[in-house]
């Protein structure tokens, strides 16, 4: 009986070793656990072009985002002569450029500030609001060509009683809305300071004589 209780008593120290022993394991990791800093949350990447946040790209915002890339693009642009420029539409037009596109418009000033009828005036404007938007397509760049243009001096005027004004056209906007510079000035240097300021950094100022 004797021998038997030992056998049983051995196992039993034996087994309550073994508890304690797990169970100090056990605290220790939880100790461990405890003291351990949280693991970080991986912010993910935005993704270019996800203008609403939700982590993917609709139609309309891969549209935007193909749009935005070509519109910043640099622009190899010809000058008369055969010279290639490289435009970048972030930074204001090379004088170069400038001088290719006063040329460009060398026959419209030469109708404006003629004596033709106010008709045929008020048509090559036209012409050259067309001209310079094809001046922003290849440049990337807004532009507002002052010129000047022979004009009656006053709406009860006779034929012959003109004046030489100057006024503006300009690039479309992108956003649609009609811009327009400021009213025409007889004084050059005037208007010239009156168009710059409405410009202001979205418009290449470009003057014409």
């Amino acid at each position: 009986m004797s021998w038997g209780r030992n056998i049983t008593l051995s196992v039993v120290a034996i087994a309550l070793t073994t508890t304690l022993v797990s169970c100090s394991a056990a605290a220790d990791t939880l100790n461990e656990l405890a003291a351990a800093p949280p693991t970080a949350t991986a912010t993910p990447e935005a993704l270019e072009g996800d203008l609403n946040g939700d982590g993917k790209l609709t139609t309309f915002e891969t549209e935007w985002l193909a749009k935005t890339k070509a519109d910043a693009a640099v622009r190899n642009y010809a000058l008369a002569d055969g010279t290639v420029i490289q435009v970048d539409p972030s930074q204001t037009l090379p004088e170069q450029v400038r001088n290719d596109i006063v040329a460009q418009f060398a026959e419209d000033i030469a109708v404006t500030t003629s004596s033709v009828e106010g008709d045929v005036r008020d048509a090559r404007r036209q012409v050259m609001i067309d001209r310079v938007n094809q001046v922003k397509a290849a440049t990337g760049r807004d532009v507002m060509v002052v010129y000047p243009s022979l004009s009656l001096s006053s709406p009860d005027a006779g034929k012959t009683d003109t004046q030489m004004v100057w006024s503006s056209v300009n690039s479309a906007p992108e956003d649609g809305n009609p811009f327009t510079g400021p009213a025409y000035d007889v004084d050059r240097d005037a208007y010239i300071a009156k168009a710059t300021e409405v410009a202001g950094d979205k418009y290449d100022v470009i003057v014409l004589g």
